[in-house]
Parts: C-alpha cells; sequence; structure tokens
C-alpha cells in the first residue's frame, strides 16, 4: 500500500511543467516545457536508490475502530544495496519509542543472512543469469516510463501565476481530469480522480509541491481496502540534495469506506529525511555490524 500511495503522489507531480524568468513576463508555452520536464521523470524507488535516507511512515492497517493509517509512526533508515534486488530497511523507532539493541541486533542478523545469500548468488552469476537481471532492470526504467507517460496524459494543466518557494522561482499550475480518458494503471485510476495545484521550479522544470483533491470518489488499493470519498486530499513534496531532486513528504487523508461497509478514516503520512550518497563503506559497516553481533 506504501508504494501505491508514493506511486500516486508521483503521478499527480507530474502534471504540470513550466519555466520563466521575470515576475511579469508572460507564461511560457507549456507543451514545450512539459517535454523537457519528461526527460527529468522518475519514480520515487529510482530518484532515491543511490543515497541512503530516514523514512518516517505511518503504519497503514485497519484498527477496531474503523481507522485506516492511525497506527504507530515507524522510522526506517533506508540502504539502497542493489536497488530492485537487495535493500534493508532497518527499523529504529515505533510509536516515538526507539527499537532495543535486542531487536535491532536481531535485525541485522537476518540482513546479514540474506545479504550473503545475495553476494554468493551474485558470485555465481553467469552470462545467462546477468542477462536475466539487466533485463529485468530495463523493464522496470521502461515501466517507469510509462506510468510518467501516463500521468502527464491524464490532466488538463493551465499555468497561473508565478511565485517564490524556499527561495526558489515557481510556477503555480493548476490541473483537473481530462475528460474521457481511461488510464491504463491501478495509480493512474486513483490520480485521475483529483485535481488542484503544482508549484514547478521555475528554471530547473522540477515539481516542487503539489496539492491536490478528490472529485469524485475513489478505490484505495484493490477495492476491497477502502473507497476514499470525494474531498480526500493529496500532497506531495520534493526538496533538491546533491543536486537530485528527491520526495521529502507525501500526505493522503480523508475519509471513505473498507471491506464495502466499514466506515474508515485515512490518515497516510511518509517523511524522508537525511539524504546520503550510498557508498561501499557503509555497506561495509553495515555487514561488519551485523558479523559482530553474531
Amino acid at each position: 500500500m506504501r508504494r501505491t500511495l508514493s506511486s500516486v503522489a508521483l503521478a499527480l507531480a507530474v502534471v504540470s511543467i513550466v519555466s520563466g524568468t521575470q515576475a511579469n513576463a508572460p507564461l511560457p508555452d507549456a507543451t514545450r516545457f512539459l517535454a523537457e520536464a519528461r526527460k527529468r521523470l522518475a519514480s520515487n524507488e529510482l530518484l532515491q536508490s543511490a543515497y541512503t535516507f530516514r523514512e518516517r511512515v505511518t503504519e497503514m492497517r485497519l484498527n477496531p475502530f474503523g481507522q485506516i493509517g492511525t497506527g504507530p509512526v515507524e522510522v526506517y533508515d533506508v540502504y539502497p544495496i542493489a536497488p530492485g534486488e537487495l535493500e534493508y530497511h532497518r527499523l529504529i523507532e515505533r510509536g516515538g519509542v526507539p527499537v532495543s539493541a535486542t531487536e535491532l541486533r536481531e535485525q541485522d542478523r537476518q540482513f546479514l543472512a540474506r545479504y550473503e545469500q545475495w553476494r554468493s548468488a551474485a558470485g555465481r552469476e553467469g552470462r545467462t543469469e546477468r542477462e536475466a537481471r539487466l533485463k529485468r532492470l530495463a523493464l522496470t526504467r521502461e515501466k517507469n516510463q510509462r506510468e510518467a507517460q501516463e500521468a502527464s496524459d491524464l490532466f488538463e494543466f493551465a499555468l497561473e501565476r508565478r511565485e517564490v518557494m524556499d527561495g526558489q522561482p515557481v510556477i503555480v499550475v493548476s490541473f483537473k481530469p481530462r475528460p474521457n480518458v481511461r488510464p491504463r494503471s491501478r495509480e493512474g485510476r486513483m490520480a485521475s480522480n483529483f485535481a488542484g495545484f503544482a508549484w514547478v521550479h521555475e528554471h530547473e522544470y522540477e515539481v516542487m509541491r503539489v496539492e491536490a483533491e478528490a472529485m469524485n470518489d475513489t478505490i484505495f488499493g484493490w477495492g476491497l481496502i477502502a473507497k476514499l470519498h470525494k474531498g480526500a486530499k493529496a500532497l506531495f513534496t520534493r526538496r533538491k540534495f546533491s543536486g537530485d531532486w528527491l520526495p521529502v513528504e507525501t500526505r493522503v487523508s480523508g475519509t471513505g469506506r473498507a471491506m464495502l461497509f466499514r466506515k474508515v478514516s485515512i490518515n497516510y503520512l511518509r517523511e524522508c529525511s537525511n539524504y546520503r550518497r550510498f557508498d561501499l563503506s557503509q555497506l561495509a559497516a553495515l555487514v561488519d555490524g551485523a558479523r559482530g553481533s553474531k
């Protein structure tokens, strides 16, 4: 579910692409700048794959009171060892309470077992296995590109005005679903029910913030989990780290129904911070620490 919400937020984030130079200058041609921005689009997972970061996320679950997304907040240190193949989400805090040293050691031992299995398999990799792995990665990139293309085709958008956000020049762009468009993906079908505004960096063609609201009731998950009611809200923000624009906050809130009859309240939050370029020295420290805890 976490991946679905992040994908939906990305879909909402790519609907508006603009640039400009002066506050009173004519707004640029949207079609031209949409083409520029498409070159920069990627999924959150791909954007984050070169970084370690801290993830603070609301646990998604349905409790006896009919609440979704109000479980304890969990905090992870995320290490992209081999994106798409081996990643380590190290739980360090649950519900505001640090994870015990015993639980951390157990997590590290389990990670070490996975890591050594992965490294052993990589060492035995022959030509056929390597080609299959590269093909899987290429298919993943193609899927990301298709999703980005679909997201930008879902909406009609209009350049509204210039503003300043975090000291950066931005263009505010309104967007709404195109009539009679039939999205192919699950994320696209959900995103196509939203309308709102995006704040896009004027010179770098990068989405910095999106605020959106559901115009219709929206299927959430596979339809068995929940239906978001009209008026549900989504927020997505990105900031620049070491030259890359990376997600820092995703929020989805609203009311709806789960299992076709139970009323629910959804309040999902995912925050990412402490971005650092991942390198082999960090991996060595993780592995050595896990081996030492045996």
